[in-house]
């Protein structure tokens, strides 16, 4: 009978060395003492155990299935070669038996006996426990390092690798890095760039990824957000924050200020320049009714006083749409005051939800029922189908496997039409309440709002924003379609429908 050798190291170091020559060597003769004659050698270089995505092991199993009769062992150097994971070992050990093929090995006693099987199962535990063990000794040095301003990970972008003058590890500046890096912190602290706008100088002064490529956008927000460039080690998932060993590419208070210009609360800093100001809350959500630009805000210095004014600053506008900030938002208050819901209709649409809501639940449940009698049924089936085969012997192997794949595949097809009938489970009384605070108070609730909060419900209340229009004033170009029923005037009515549910009608009550 013929045998293939599998063969294995988990790093590049151990493929380096003797390591895997003496694993071939020694299952070699393994194979030769027991008579079997070695087919072929797969060998896996530098592949962890932990898991059986390994090139080469999907190959050799590719192989006994393909050669199903022929190759009837495989012979591997220890069972910490063959995998590290029990539940790894037991499913592989269990595609290589339906192809008929044996497990040896050359350090242990390995036998197809009930004793040599409850061996084998030690000894994959065994594997797994020894590399358990590795994980938490790395990882508990890892922490120590860490507690000692170590950075124990691949230097990131911006720092080497290095050691300190008593041989210990620790980061040193990039030298064409660091100070690009440096200067898009500062350059972003300002405050008047976005970062896209900072990312695209630096590159252009010649800043790339660790392997020569443009750095994305995302990789940018996460260096400015990164402790690391201000000399602290911080790992989140261990609650580890410590003063690294090493130099920090920007000063603590640079990087604190990035941090507000983030967020969008930079202190020191003139209101008419800041991103997220309270006072102009419209901003980033007008346009100029004449270019459809969004509009700036500002304050103006008066005789005894500042004013607040909106404007258009885009060059090739006609108009220079001009606005002062106390008429724009009473304009915008008086607007919401007449998007909110009478409480009467508030009434009729929760009577129109609830009724949808319910039809449609229980619509849901009956076809969930129907699915689980197909699921069963199909059950039913197979254990009939085992039955007649397993049993009592009135069907051959080929049929049974035939009917067998038809039903796995029904039975497939079944349970997922049934997961999709499952009912989400939500308080409709909850979210109808929510619904009917929000519609009825939106110009109080607006009030009470936070900055950032406030630009969320715009974005919701009208995705297209609003127009300032010299002429015609303020204006709205698209509004929620919630919102769209309660623009309606007073004396329209709302009318409820069959199954698509409620729709506004313009005739008079």
């Amino acid at each position: 009978m013929k045998a293939v050798i599998y063969i294995r190291v988990s790093t590049e170091e151990q493929v380096k060395n003797l390591s895997l020559e003496t694993q071939k060597n020694e299952c070699v003769r393994y194979c030769a003492r027991n008579a079997l004659a070695v087919d072929r050698i797969f060998t896996e270089e530098g592949e962890s155990a932990k898991t059986t995505n390994r090139p080469e092991l999907q190959a050799m199993l590719a192989y006994c299935r393909a050669n199903k009769g022929k190759v009837g062992t495989v012979v591997v150097y220890n069972m910490s070669r063959f995998a590290r994971n029990a539940y790894d070992h037991h499913a592989v050990r269990h595609l290589l038996s339906k192809c008929g093929v044996r497990l040896r090995s050359v350090c242990e006693p390995i036998e197809d006996s009930t004793t040599g099987k409850f061996f084998e199962s030690v000894l994959a535990a065994v594997a797994q426990l020894d590399n358990d063990m590795r994980s938490d000794r790395s990882r508990a040095g890892m922490k120590t390092a860490v507690e000692k301003g170590r950075w124990p990970f691949p230097a990131t972008i911006g720092y080497k690798n290095a050691r300190t003058a008593k041989d210990e590890p620790t980061l040193e500046h990039d030298p064409v890095r660091a100070p690009l890096i440096r200067q898009g912190f500062e350059l972003y602290a300002t405050g008047h760039f976005t970062k896209r706008q900072v990312l695209n100088r630096i590159m252009a002064l010649g800043f790339r990824s660790l392997y020569g490529k443009k750095v994305t956008l995302s990789t940018f927000v996460r260096i400015l957000a990164n402790p690391i460039y201000a000399g602290r080690v911080e790992v989140a998932k261990w609650g580890q924050k410590v003063k690294g060993n090493f130099p920090p590419i920007v000063s603590q208070a640079l990087f604190d200020k990035v941090q507000l210009v983030a967020q969008g609360r930079r202190t020191n800093t003139p209101a008419t320049h800041l991103r997220e100001n309270p006072h102009f809350p419209l901003r980033g959500s007008i346009r100029c009714g004449c270019c459809d630009s969004l509009l700036t805000a500002y304050f103006a210095k008066g005789r005894s006083k500042h004013y607040g004014y909106y404007a258009c600053y885009n060059v090739k506008c006609g108009t220079k749409t001009k606005a002062k900030k106390d008429a724009l938002e009473a304009d915008f208050d008086a607007y919401l005051q007449r998007l909110q819901a009478k409480p009467d209709l508030m009434r009729v649409i929760r009577e129109v939800v609830l009724a949808q809501w319910n039809r449609k639940r229980d619509s849901v449940v009956l076809g969930a029922a129907t699915h689980q009698a197909a699921v069963d049924e199909i059950e039913q089936k197979l254990t009939r189908l085992e039955e007649a085969y397993m049993f009592e012997r009135v069907i051959d192997k080929v049929r049974y496997d035939l009917h067998r794949a038809k039903l796995e595949e029904q039975l497939v097809a079944a349970r997922v039409a049934l997961h999709d009938c499952q009912v989400e489970e939500l308080d409709i009384e909850v979210a109808l309440n929510f619904a009917e605070y929000v519609m009825t108070n939106a110009a109080s609730l607006y009030a009470q709002l936070s900055i950032e909060q406030k630009r969320r419900f715009l974005a919701v209340l009208s995705p297209t924003g609003w127009v300032v229009d010299p002429k015609k004033g303020f204006r709205t170009a698209a509004t929620c379609p919630v919102f769209n029923v309660f623009e309606q005037n007073s004396k329209h009515k709302l009318q409820v429908v069959g199954l698509v549910g409620f729709e506004p009608t313009t005739k008079g009550l």
